[in-house]
Formats: structure tokens, C-alpha cells, sequence
């Protein structure tokens, strides 16, 4: 059936027919990139709400979309960050719509007055299409956008929808009133609106308002279209198998299981021929708990920690083990889901049942603030202060779906997981490192046992490089004014782009 949006445009399926032209014809030719490029030098150096657009492509490709419909008057910097991956339908004001036209041919530019009666769109291609709209506070009539929105999301899968914080822009930084737009709501009256609309909304938090300081003055919502239901429990059947190789972490390595076998996940340990008590702690525990012990290498120590060996001794045990879901992580990091209360058992049912099979997670960093951690504590307690700025790796994708086949993790020295019809989840699960706990545990770790122990060959194809810029004399403990303390319920709304995606995240001026 042919639907129209209005005597003012005709037929909808002229104009997404010309969307798909003009990205075939983008493909032959650079003039529209190169055009793009001209104007987004001409605009403004402060950007506004700099993550939202590359948040919005980050989660149309991992939601495997074709199209990108997008609300408002996007510059050309925000869609550079979609063009020329996704085809672009853009709803602008009608005074704009011919400007849009000319400057940017390779996109579906249509006129609707979103405050009535809103806009009807083909569902097959809402179906491939994420929808992105900046300040929700452009329309006189939410009520009637959203109402319009809810209708597309019956059949998109995502919504990324932003609006000025009320409270948070009634000041400037420094203390002063301020005539910045201050936006209708704050985040909780926005958030009681959308669910007030019955929308999805998956998460909802802060993003950066400009690029000059990245002040977090901006909500940010994710909506669904198919909440995540935060009562489910994976069902006894759904066996979860984590892997963790250790070395000397005798310290931890109780807790560390524990924090597996709390919430129904099996361990099996790779334990590298310690030199302290970690192997007998994890003995201790496996006729207890679900958990295996597994000296590795099985001959006895050897002169260098052979990585490649133990990825592939987890690569053979992940074809003979029986299980739904593996996990690979170290004895010194805490996985967790990125929804609040639900386990990382559950997550990754929760994952499974969407039809993904893979598991990416960003890594937050916690650092000593002292020296006074001892043996047998609770490490995820104890240790507060972090940040999100020093990643050894882009990709922590250490969670994968036993699909009977097999999978590659040495590539990428284990930081990525390979495998045919590989589906990454698109919201990222969160990786807790606890890699130092003193400033005598770190100079022992660092420079005895793992500087002393790394293998040649695999330093020489660029591996073990993460400790490359610690010296004698290096100070671990670090000053707590110069650190964040980490409140969950505000983490999780402060970084909520940073923790889903990663965006953000390697900024040296983080808020």
C-alpha cells in the first residue's frame, strides 16, 4: 500500500526510492563526502552534544540498521558520522527543507509538522532504522511527538532522544545564572513523561552538552522497542562457563570466584604454577563450589607466561565443555550487566533471547588509595576511586555463545572473539579491573612477575606492552583528590554513553 505524508510531499516510497539512488550513486562518487566535508569546516568549532551522533551510528551499526531517521537540523559534522554507512531521512522544518535539498542530496529530506498529527513512515523501513532526535524541547507538543515516535518504534529497534536538563542549565559553571535555554524537564520528570507515553526506555542518563568542557548538562535516553524485562531470571538450564587464568593472586582470587559462583556462574581456572597460595585457595573451593582447577601448563612451570598457550587450551575447552554461554576474564576483574540489579547470568540471557551472541564491555579502572588492602578482602568494596581514561584495548569482547563452532581469540591476544555469524550485543556489559591493590603488590606484579616472565616471541608481535611506561620508582597508590569515587546509580547516569559504547571514554578531561 502506498502511504503519502501529506499533500505537501506525495508518495513516501518516491522519496525513500531516492534515498537508495542517491547511496548507490554516493558509492561511485566522493563529491557528496567532499561537500560534507567543506561544510563542516565552515560550522562552528563547539559542537553540540558532541557523542550524540556517533553514539547514535556506534548503535545502528551494532543494531544492524540501514537507515538513520533523523529529527530536527543536524550540521554537517553530526552527519558525517552517518554518511556514508546508513541512508539518512531527515524531518527538518519546512523553512530549512529546500537548504537541506541542496547541500546534502545523498539523504531523504522531508517537511512534517511533528507537533500534529506527526509522520507516517513504511514500516519496512522503520524495521532497519534507528531514530535520532536531538532536544525534544524543539517541539511545542511533546505529547504529539511522542505519541508519533511510539507508533515507529512498534517497529524500530532504537531511539536516542536528547533534551536540555532543566536544573542542571538553570546555572552556568561557575555558579551564575545563566540565560541558556534551561530545557522543560529534569531527568526524572523527563523519564516519568516517556514512560507516562508507554515508551521503552531502556536507559536514560547524561551526555556532554558541548565539546569546549563536556559538562554533562544534557539527558539522553535510549528507547526500545522491547524493554529489557528487568525481572527475568535466567532459567537453571542456562549454563554460564568462565574461564580465568591467574598467577599469584592469592590476595583476591577467593572473592574473585566468588563473585562467579554468587550469581550461578561455573569457573574453571587455568592457574599458572603460582608461587603463593592461589592455587591451594582455589582447591579449596572446588568441591564446594562450582568450580575446576586446571594447573596449566600441565608439565610443570615454565620460564615465560606463554599467553598463546592459554588462549588456546581455553579455545579447545570452550569445544568440550558443556555450556550456553562462555566467559573469558581475569582473576583481577568483576563483570557486570549494564542494567542495575540484574546479574551477569541474567544479562546475558537477556542477550541471548534478543538473538545476540557476543558480548563487548568497557572497562572502568579502579585504582589504591592507600596501602591498606588486605588478604581475603572484598576488593569490589574496598577499591572506589577510578577512571575511564587508561584502556589497554579498544575491544573487550570476552563473552561469546557456544554455537558449535569454533572460535579465535589469538589474534587479538584474547581481547577479541572471533567466530562465523559472530552478533555483538549492542549495549556494552561493564569490565571492574582491579589490577593493582598496593604499591608493594603492583612493584611485585609488574616487575617480578609479569616483566620478568613476559615471552619474547610474543612481545615481538606488539603483546605485553601495557606496562611498557612503568619505571622503578613508578607510585601506584594514587592521590584520592585526583580521583572519582564510584557511586553506581551515578555512574551508570553520568557515563552512560562511556559505559554503553566506549565513546567518550579516552577524553583527558573527563567530568
Amino acid at each position: 500500500m502506498r502511504q503519502y505524508l501529506g499533500p505537501f510531499l506525495g508518495p513516501i516510497s518516491k522519496h525513500i526510492s531516492s534515498a537508495r539512488r542517491a547511496a548507490q550513486v554516493i558509492s561511485r562518487s566522493p563529491r557528496h563526502g567532499v561537500k560534507l566535508l567543506f561544510n563542516s569546516r565552515s560550522e562552528p568549532r563547539i559542537q553540540s552534544q558532541p557523542d550524540v551522533y556517533p553514539f547514535a551510528a556506534y548503535l545502528a551499526e551494532r543494531f544492524e540498521c540501514t537507515h538513520v531517521i533523523v529529527l530536527g537540523k543536524p550540521t554537517a559534522t553530526n552527519l558525517m558520522q552517518l554518511y556514508p554507512r546508513f541512508e539518512v531521512i531527515g524531518i527538518v522544518p519546512g523553512s530549512d527543507l529546500g537548504s537541506y535539498r541542496s547541500r546534502y542530496g545523498f539523504g531523504t529530506w522531508l517537511e512534517a509538522d511533528m507537533d500534529r498529527g506527526g509522520l507516517s513512515l513504511p514500516e519496512d523501513v522503520l524495521k532497519r532504522a534507528i531514530i535520532v532526535c536531538k532536544d525534544l524541547e524543539q517541539f511545542v507538543s511533546s505529547a504529539s511527538f511522542l505519541k508519533n515516535l511510539r507508533t515507529w518504534l512498534d517497529h524500530a529497534p532504537v531511539c536516542v532522544l536528547t533534551s536540555s536538563d532543566r536544573d542542571l542549565n538553570s546555572t552556568s559553571s561557575n555558579g551564575s545564572a545563566t540565560p541558556a535555554r534551561p530545557g522543560s524537564w529534569n531527568l526524572t520528570e523527563l523519564e516519568q513523561l516517556l514512560r507516562a507515553e508507554a515508551l521503552k526506555v531502556e536507559f536514560i542518563g547524561l551526555t556532554a552538552s558541548d565539546s569546549l568542557n563536556y559538562e554533562k548538562k544534557t539527558i539522553l535516553a535510549v528507547i526500545t522497542n522491547s524493554a529489557t524485562l528487568e525481572s527475568v531470571v535466567a532459567p537453571a538450564t542456562f549454563r554460564v562457563v568462565a574461564f580465568m587464568a591467574a598467577y599469584n593472586e592469592e590476595d583476591i582470587i577467593v572473592q574473585s570466584i566468588k563473585k562467579w559462583t554468587d550469581q550461578g556462574v561455573s569457573v574453571h581456572i587455568l592457574e599458572n604454577w603460582s608461587t603463593d597460595g592461589t592455587y591451594d585457595l582455589a582447591k579449596e573451593l572446588e568441591g564446594r563450589l562450582p568450580v575446576t582447577v586446571e594447573r596449566f601448563p600441565k608439565e610443570g612451570p615454565s620460564n615465560y607466561f606463554d599467553w598463546e598457550a592459554i588462549l588456546e587450551r581455553m579455545e579447545a575447552l570452550s569445544r568440550e565443555i558443556e555450556a550456553d554461554w562462555f566467559v573469558r576474564r581475569g582473576a583481577d576483574e568483576i563483570l557486570a550487566s549494564p542494567w542495575p540489579g540484574v546479574s551477569y547470568r541474567d544479562g546475558l540471557y537477556l542477550a541471548d533471547q534478543a538473538g545476540f551472541n557476543c558480548i563487548d564491555h568497557t572497562i572502568v579502572e579502579f585504582h589504591p588509595v592507600d596501602n591498606g588492602f588486605e588478604t581475603g578482602m572484598d576488593h569490589e568494596a574496598y577499591f572506589r576511586h577510578f577512571d575511564l581514561k587508561h584502556l589497554s584495548h579498544p575491544r573487550q569482547r570476552k563473552a561469546w555463545k557456544n554455537c558449535g563452532q569454533p572460535i579465535s581469540t589469538i589474534p587479538s591476544a584474547g581481547h577479541d572473539v572471533i567466530f562465523e555469524g559472530r552478533r555483538i550485543y549492542p549495549f556494552k556489559f561493564l569490565l571492574k579491573h582491579y589490577s593493582f591493590r598496593s604499591q608493594s603488590q603492583a612493584e611485585k606484579k609488574v616487575f617480578r612477575e609479569r616483566k620478568a616472565r613476559w615471552n619474547p616471541k610474543e612481545r615481538a608481535r606488539g603483546w605485553h606492552i601495557h606496562y611498557d611506561s612503568i619505571q622503578e620508582g613508578h607510585r601506584f597508590v594514587q592521590l584520592a583528590s585526583a580521583k572519582e569515587v564510584f557511586d553506581e546509580d551515578r555512574f551508570n547516569k553520568t557515563y552512560l554513553v562511556e559505559r554503553l559504547s566506549g565513546i567518550g571514554t579516552r577524553r583527558n578531561n573527563l567530568i
